[in-house]
């Protein structure tokens, strides 16, 4: 039986900024079933979509060939992706760097900023210390492994926290032209909830 193709939308942010960003290559890190990818390829960027989830790339892929899209599936961990100078115009990340350490962040930060052309534009979507998963964790003690990181047994996995000082530090080399931190509701997945996230546009 196949798999039915979910139809998600795009990061609203993402949408509203859309015009704003120079046309050329997009990469889209940690792009899972590809809401964002497909919506920059309608939009005419050359989208690579990169995820460790071989599915949900599949899906990505499955949906971008119903649309008659062409984006470039690759399967790989972000951290041992090999960016490429001054190859891509836009970069995004939406909830993705949330699943690194605090150390791969920074040096992620670092391979985008030179992956970027010359007033290339990178889009972070991140949660930040105010979301409630933050206080779980603090709540029921879980080590910190480094600042604002933890990692979760259940998950097998890394979760940082960020906060708007952090965001100015790891950027400290972008111009940054929007930060916001805000409370979103999140209907995606089981029962509706609450996050709290941190949104940045920033130009090489």
């Amino acid at each position: 039986m196949k798999e039915k193709i979910i139809e998600l939308k795009p990061n609203p942010v993402l949408e509203k900024f859309i015009k704003s960003f120079p046309k050329g290559k997009a990469l889209d890190l940690g792009a899972g079933q590809g809401r964002n990818s497909i919506f920059l390829a309608k939009k005419g960027f050359k989208v690579e979509a990169i995820d460790k989830d071989y599915k949900s790339l599949e899906i990505c892929s499955n949906s971008a060939k119903n649309k008659k899209l062409k984006i470039k599936i690759i399967k790989s961990d972000i951290r041992k992706f090999d960016f490429k100078k001054n190859k891509y115009s836009l970069v995004v990340s939406v909830a993705s760097l949330d699943f690194l350490k605090k150390k791969e962040i920074e040096i992620i930060i670092k391979k985008i900023r030179e992956s970027l052309i010359k007033n290339g534009i990178i889009f972070l979507f991140v949660f930040s210390v105010k979301d409630p998963l933050y206080k779980k964790i603090k709540k029921i003690e879980l080590k910190e492994i480094e600042e604002n990181t933890f990692y979760l047994p259940k998950y097998k996995t890394y979760r940082h926290f960020f906060t708007k000082k952090e965001i100015h530090e790891i950027l400290q080399e972008f111009k940054i032209i929007h930060l916001k931190q805000k409370k979103i509701k999140d209907t995606g997945h089981g029962q509706s909830h609450f996050h709290n996230t941190i949104e940045v546009i920033a130009k090489k």
